[in-house]
């Protein structure tokens, strides 16, 4: 996950499906999480835009898709403000979770939306159990081997530290031989740390004291709990660690790195990935995305056009 987090707003898209939430758990990190018994959850409380069917979007599916009547999607919760759950534990919410749905209502399908480790969603779609995986995902030439990605948003990399930052942690030298907290499977797990060790070794210093946490959820914990010093995270879920403290922590100081698109991914073989660019293309040049982008404070890393498989 690269790229964007939280910030709570209450919004409202009146669409056509109703939302499922199956709550998953799971044994291991490598391990698929197990759908319980569904609920309906609704989207955020009211906005002004509404989105309908699109006979068009809808003739670009594959047609066991079209026939099933549902739209299967994998994602993360515990990770504001793209996927997370409101107050009330069983409301969805964020922007992952708008777009998935709009883009399932676009289809005329009915949008699924499947609670799973983020580790487990690529491998899960490459099966068949989800259709889409939308969950804050970077686009990698690795990925982009196992799986299609639509373009759907800009990112890059933060840093999360105590209020006052006591150990005047940022990403660059200064993280040498401290501890630092990363998502499983995170392109802060693959790409970033070791960047950032290599700086370390250039300039004779230790190499960064890596933690690997399991979900979304027990990264604030682990900084809250000294057992890491900092944490990485894309720069919208760094934000959103940082205001959801009471002050308790901060995004350290300096430019974010790693510029990077997000995407929403889909197994090679469905033919699902037209559709799915002619749905987010459709919201962008509606409008619909850039009002969803502001309620949760991510104008800056909207794009202008949603692209199949981009140059990573």
């Amino acid at each position: 996950m690269l790229g964007l987090r939280k910030s709570q707003f209450g919004s409202s898209v009146v669409i056509a499906a109703s939302l499922v939430l199956a709550l998953a758990a799971c044994s291991s990190s490598d391990s698929e999480s197990t759908d319980s018994s569904a609920s309906p959850a609704e989207s955020s409380p009211a906005v002004a835009m509404t989105v309908t069917v699109d006979p068009a979007i809808q003739a670009l599916l594959p047609a066991e898709i079209a026939s099933a009547g549902t739209l299967s999607i994998g994602t993360e919760l515990g990770y504001p403000p793209m996927e997370y759950t409101e107050a009330d534990g069983v409301t969805l919410t964020g922007f992952d979770i708008d777009m998935a749905n709009d883009i399932a209502t676009l289809m005329g399908l009915t949008p699924e939306i499947k609670n799973a480790t983020f580790d487990s969603i690529i491998p899960s779609v490459q099966s068949n159990r989800y259709d889409l995986g939308i969950s804050s995902f970077t686009i990698t030439p690795e990925r982009e081997k196992q799986v299609d990605f639509v373009s759907y948003l800009t990112s890059g990399d933060s840093g999360v530290v105590p209020a006052g930052n006591p150990n005047f942690i940022a990403l660059d030298e200064s993280i040498c031989g401290t501890k630092v907290g990363v998502l499983k499977g995170s392109t802060q797990e693959t790409v970033t740390v070791p960047q950032l060790n290599k700086i370390c070794t250039d300039a004779g210093a230790a190499e960064i004291d890596l933690t690997v946490i399991a979900a979304s959820d027990q990264m604030p914990i682990a900084l809250a709990s000294g057992r890491v010093d900092s944490l990485i995270s894309d720069t919208a879920n760094a934000a959103s660690i940082a205001q959801g403290s009471d002050g308790k922590f901060e995004v350290s100081e300096g430019t974010p790195l790693n510029s990077v698109l997000l995407g929403v991914l889909m197994n090679r073989k469905s033919g699902l990935a037209p559709a799915v660019q002619a749905a987010i293309q459709s919201l962008i040049d509606s409008g619909r995305y850039q009002e969803i982008a502001s309620k949760y404070d991510l104008e800056s890393s909207t794009l202008m056009t949603a692209e199949v498989n981009p140059k990573s």
